[in-house]
């Protein structure tokens, strides 16, 4: 029996970081955006099927908080499950301090 599929909701500022990374990689390397933003898009869809796929963080303040997180290439894409809804805060680079972001 397959598992039921969960909605996948980016908030606005995830959405915000999507189409700024996009945009940043497509300046000089347009195959690379999209396939990036194709590689997201399939995470995502990853993702509503199967929530807990993402790993725990360490640290106790996104804990707290419930998140998990999705490496996907350098990005990590921090996200929180509230009942059939996974709901992506941010989408950002992994060497940025995502808790300062967050």
């Amino acid at each position: 029996m397959s598992q039921p599929e969960y909605s996948v909701r980016l908030l606005r500022i995830a959405e915000d970081d999507l189409t700024e990374i996009i945009t940043y990689i497509a300046a000089d390397r347009p195959s690379a955006a999209e396939k990036l933003a194709t590689r997201i898009e399939k995470n995502l869809h990853l993702l509503a099927r199967n929530p807990h796929l993402g790993r725990i963080p360490n640290e106790e303040e996104l804990l707290r908080v419930g998140y998990r997180y999705l490496a996907v290439e350098n990005y990590l894409i921090f996200y929180t499950i509230e009942a059939k809804t996974i709901l992506v805060h941010r989408i950002l680079h992994g060497a940025r301090d995502y808790l300062k972001l967050l």
